[in-house]
């Protein structure tokens, strides 16, 4: 299942109550909403190269890579409030081996964190890797993935990268996201709203 990792479910009264003094024309109610929702809209693509570039900030992964695992529901209309969302296509995270795993002779190295150094896969953990009998971690990639043998399971698992949830927990990073957001959103807003003006009158 997509994981959720941001949404704007906000009333469009609300928006256009912070540019109310802004707006010179006085357009339908309905070129208003469609404002909201084309500001949104914006705003969810800035919003997906903004997180995708502050994630990158601390993880080991592609701007390709994290971009298209990244998918924007445009926004809609919905009972008054303007709606959409951003969703991971994976279980919150990456899988491990775009995070510039590499097949050795007899190991997998990785890459997590940019703070840290490329690293072999070690035997146990929380996925409880098995060990072969040379007590290396049973990894290998096949298919694009970082397979392993682990305890408790018949077939090889694919390993994935750690969650990107703990960067969106984090109160800075919350209130970094939340400022960006309202910036962008008035800004096209803005826009949007003297888009529809102009249309409005010709």
């Amino acid at each position: 299942m997509p994981e959720m990792l941001y949404r704007v479910d906000a009333d469009w009264e609300d928006w256009l109550s912070e540019i109310w003094d802004e707006v010179d024309s006085i357009i339908s109610e309905s070129r208003l909403k469609w404002a909201v929702v084309d500001a949104t809209n914006d705003t969810l693509k800035h919003m997906r190269s903004f997180l995708s570039r502050e994630i990158r900030a601390t993880y080991y992964v592609k701007k390709a890579d994290l971009d298209a695992a990244i998918h924007i529901k445009e926004a809609r209309q919905r009972r008054g409030n303007i709606f959409g969302s951003l969703s991971f296509r994976y279980r919150q995270s990456l899988p491990l081996s775009k995070f510039g795993a590499k097949q050795r002779k007899t190991f997998v190295s990785v890459r997590v964190l940019k703070a840290n150094r490329t690293r072999r896969i070690q035997p146990g953990g929380d996925k409880k890797i098995i060990a072969t009998s040379k007590g290396r971690a049973a990894v290998w990639m096949a298919k694009g993935h970082v397979m392993a043998r682990v305890e408790d399971r018949k077939k090889p698992l694919v390993l994935y990268g750690p969650s990107f949830m703990a960067f969106f927990r984090s109160p800075e990073n919350m209130a970094a996201i939340a400022r960006e957001e309202n910036e962008w959103m008035l800004k096209r807003l803005r826009h949007h709203v003297q888009r529809q003006a102009e249309t409005y009158y010709g």
